[in-house]
């Protein structure tokens, strides 16, 4: 073997280790990365929130802090206006809760089938008081979040700029075309998120509406809760629904099937009405795939993961839409974002 081929051998198998290297690095950074996702995610809610004073003619940093301010004062005014109703609630659907799963719990074990699901699941209130603890007791979660905000503020600001550093990590001759499809996963995650809103908050009011108009105590809150969970697309409304079922059949058989009606009906309406008429200028992603990101981030980071599944889905449908699928394959296909109807 001569001494170019053995420098050649040599050559390869550094990038091969390098290359690995890499791999096991970003494996260890994981969480991290779903960090700046993250940020994105609050970053993209602050550049909608500043459409209207782009459309105004405003410059785009004033824009981007008259959005975030905007946002703030929405906050503080809907904690002003139900923040101590909506407290009380809460306080009152986390005291009874346990109590609604202990009878749900004795009635579930005087049936067979029941009896051994119970007998080889874990306890529903010991897992979730570990959850809790590990989610919210540690200081760490606090540091996060407070990162997120910070990030998501510097992108809100400058989107531009950052996107413009991930393009220049390709080959020169393919920077615009990364950067075009960075654009237009922007502009999908962003009808993601609106499409997402709208149906959280109509689905929300339907089911506090509806535990009102049955007499389940707390409606209000747990239409809150319902309508937090819609934006995990396919579990989250049946998660969501979970409180609300387990305190009406607490109170009576007839006012649990009653909620459960409630709930159905803003499911139906939601799914059958609402979301294809959203779906027309939003981005529509394959159930499959939304389940399957689901499935492997929620594995993969737990609550965190599941939250930010579908829209990462998005995003990366998008980039692979629009990279692989169009500029490498050639094939004629709609591009989510840029391209109406995809």
């Amino acid at each position: 073997m001569g001494s170019s081929d053995q420098a050649r051998v040599v050559r390869n198998t550094l990038i091969v280790l390098l290359l690995v290297g890499v791999a096991m690095l970003l494996t260890q950074l994981s969480f991290v990365f779903l960090l700046i996702f993250a940020a994105i995610l609050l970053a993209t809610l602050i550049r909608s929130a500043a459409l209207p004073f782009l459309h105004m003619g405003l410059p785009d940093t004033p824009a981007t802090l008259l959005g975030l301010a905007a946002i703030v004062a929405l906050l503080w005014l809907a904690g002003g206006l139900f923040g101590a109703q909506l407290g009380e609630q809460f306080v009152i659907v986390g005291n009874q809760l346990p109590g609604a799963i202990a009878r749900a719990q004795q009635w579930a074990a005087g049936i067979p089938f029941f009896r051994s699901m119970l007998s080889s699941t874990p306890d529903i209130q010991n897992v979730a008081g570990r959850v809790l603890t590990f989610a919210f007791g540690a200081v760490g979660a606090a540091t996060n979040l407070v990162l997120v905000v910070i990030a998501a503020i510097y992108l809100a600001l400058q989107p531009g700029l950052y996107a413009g550093g991930v393009a220049k990590l390709f080959p020169k001759n393919e920077g615009p075309r990364v950067a075009e499809a960075l654009h237009a996963s922007g502009l999908a995650l962003r009808k993601y998120l609106l499409a997402q809103f709208v149906t959280m908050v109509a689905v929300g009011t339907l089911v506090g509406v509806g535990l009102t108009f049955v007499g389940v105590p707390s409606a209000a809150a747990l239409g809150v809760i319902v309508g937090l969970a819609n934006f995990v697309p396919l579990v989250g409304p049946f998660i969501g629904a979970v409180p609300g079922i387990l305190l009406a059949f607490a109170q009576s058989p007839e006012t649990g099937l009653a909620a459960t009606a409630v709930y159905m009906v803003a499911q139906q309406l939601e799914g059958n009405l609402l979301t294809p008429l959203v779906q027309r200028f939003a981005v529509s992603i394959p159930p499959a795939l939304l389940l399957f990101a689901l499935a492997g981030l929620g594995s993969l980071f737990g609550v965190l993961g599941v939250i930010v599944s579908a829209p990462l889905a998005v995003v990366l449908y998008t980039l692979v839409t629009m990279l692989w699928t169009r500029d490498a394959l050639g094939h004629d296909v709609k591009v989510p974002g840029i391209d109406r109807g995809a």
